[in-house]
């Protein structure tokens, strides 16, 4: 008897053991969202350091400060390229622009049908789903959007690179709720985008942020250029030359600190009034009730760059448009049932698509490219070694301003990065390599590739193997 009672304390001991074990493991999992609907926002042109909660000096995203508090916020999210068309059709394939091959507005690139997207396995899957963007990018004829339930555009012009031609997310919003209460019901999955801080940024006034501007520059059009620039003096003050792309001449606009600091300004007025936009959205969603069962994802295509080595706005994906100003993007994530956190590992927006199927517990094809961030919100285990970018552009013959077709690279981990320049053009030129110690140079001033010869060499083979991998399939 005793023998039998000690056999059976024994067992209990071992059982609970048992027990707090498999319960720490269960814990450990990230909380799965099967049938859960899908809120993805993207905000066009949106840097990742000029948000006030990564840090900045002006109050620019309050409510969205607030959404990141109960989120996950990755502090250390890159896009692949510096242009929405092809970062667009990245994240919802999971795969690299040049895997999917959509790196041209102009030359008929259409994403090809056989190729599954995020949308196809929502639909197949008994989602619901539909899209309100800005247009222009997005538009159905690159074989995107084309494949949700319902796509609407917010633009009033498909002319060229004017305030006209980007929609806004403030005439998206009110059709995307109109949509999500129709649709309460159904399991869905809706895209909420708009271009409200992309070029030109003079839709806002400038009172925000400069109201004492009195300069004479106008800033109603995209001013960029196209390469490294180097500044002009006049009367002892420094200039820069930048150019419009919708004017008919390459006759240069001269830039002064206070202009540039003015569009800056005027960039960061047209974040803070976005948000403004965005936090009503967010609260009508709390309205509704529909936060225990919806996934909410925040993020941008790419960011933009004010004056960094000499450049100006991106210009496409020319030489120069891989510095972090432009690569690195926000991206939060709000899942029910998981707490808030920042989270530090590397992650690449072709992780976005994987990451939401296991959420939503649906099957992964072995063709995407990303890999799932779950391990790296459950157990802060690394999912990326390295982030990668690299998207070409093809030069026509009536461009007054870019002669030669290009190609731009980048690799990435948290201490060193390399960009890589190539023109592919008629007349090739030796590429031009900039080497960063990220972790001592935030900024990307100071290139090394001259005197840290052994990393150089290390991570051209590394981003000249992945290049040459990529291009292939």
């Amino acid at each position: 008897m005793k023998k039998i009672v000690l056999f059976a304390v024994a067992m209990l001991i071992f059982l609970g053991v048992f027990l707090l074990i498999f319960t720490k493991q269960i814990n450990r999992l990230p909380f799965l969202c099967k049938d859960c609907n899908v809120i993805l926002i993207t905000l066009t042109n949106l840097r990742y350091d000029h948000m006030s909660q990564n840090g900045y000096l002006r109050p620019t995203s309050p409510n969205l400060d607030n959404f990141a508090s109960e989120s996950l916020v990755f502090d250390n999210a890159f896009s692949h390229s510096s242009w929405t068309l092809p970062e667009s059709i990245s994240i919802y394939t999971s795969l690299y622009p040049y895997q999917h091959k959509v790196m041209d507005r102009y030359d008929g690139s259409v994403l090809s049908q056989g190729t599954l997207t995020l949308v196809d396995l929502l639909n197949d899957n008994g989602y619901k789903t539909a899209a309100f963007t800005g247009g222009f990018d997005y538009s159905p004829r690159f074989g995107l959007t084309s494949r949700f339930g319902e796509y609407q555009e917010c633009k009033s012009s498909e002319g060229g690179l004017t305030l006209e031609a980007y929609g806004k997310i403030s005439c998206s919003i009110p059709k995307a709720l109109e949509w999500i209460e129709n649709n309460r019901d159904s399991k869905f999955f809706l895209h909420v985008q708009g271009f409200d801080t992309h070029c030109p940024f003079s839709r806002a006034e400038g009172d925000m942020y400069d109201a004492s501007y009195a300069g004479t520059v106008d800033f109603k059009k995209c001013l960029w250029t196209f390469g490294k620039t180097d500044p002009i003096e006049r009367d002892g003050k420094e200039y820069y030359p930048v150019y419009s792309p919708t004017s008919e001449s390459r006759d240069s606009i001269l830039l002064g600190k206070e202009d540039i600091d003015h569009l800056v300004a005027l960039y960061d007025e047209t974040i803070t009034l976005s948000d403004m936009d965005i936090g009503y959205f967010l609260d009508k969603i709390k309205d509704m009730s529909i936060e225990e069962k919806t996934i909410v994802i925040f993020t941008s295509e790419h960011g933009d760059i004010f004056g960094k080595q000499g450049r100006f706005m991106r210009g496409g994906p020319l030489g120069g448009t891989f510095y972090d100003d432009v690569l690195k993007i926000p991206l939060i994530m709000k899942i029910p049932g998981i707490i808030s956190a920042r989270i530090d590992g590397l992650v690449q927006h072709i992780d976005i698509m994987p990451t939401l199927l296991d959420l939503l517990s649906l099957p992964k094809s072995k063709a995407l490219e990303g890999k799932s961030l779950l391990p790296l919100i459950s157990q802060n285990k690394e999912v990326n070694q390295y982030v990668f970018a690299g998207s070409e552009f093809s030069s026509k013959e009536d461009n007054l301003y870019v002669t030669e077709s290009t190609r731009v690279e980048a690799v990435r981990n948290k201490q060193w990065k390399l960009i890589r320049e190539d023109v592919i053009g008629t007349t090739p030129e030796p590429p031009i390599f900039e080497l960063y110690n990220i972790e001592n140079d935030k900024e990307e001033l100071y290139n090394l590739a001259d005197t840290k010869e052994s990393m150089l060499g290390d991570l051209k083979l590394l981003l000249s193997s992945w290049s040459e991998n990529m291009r292939k399939k």
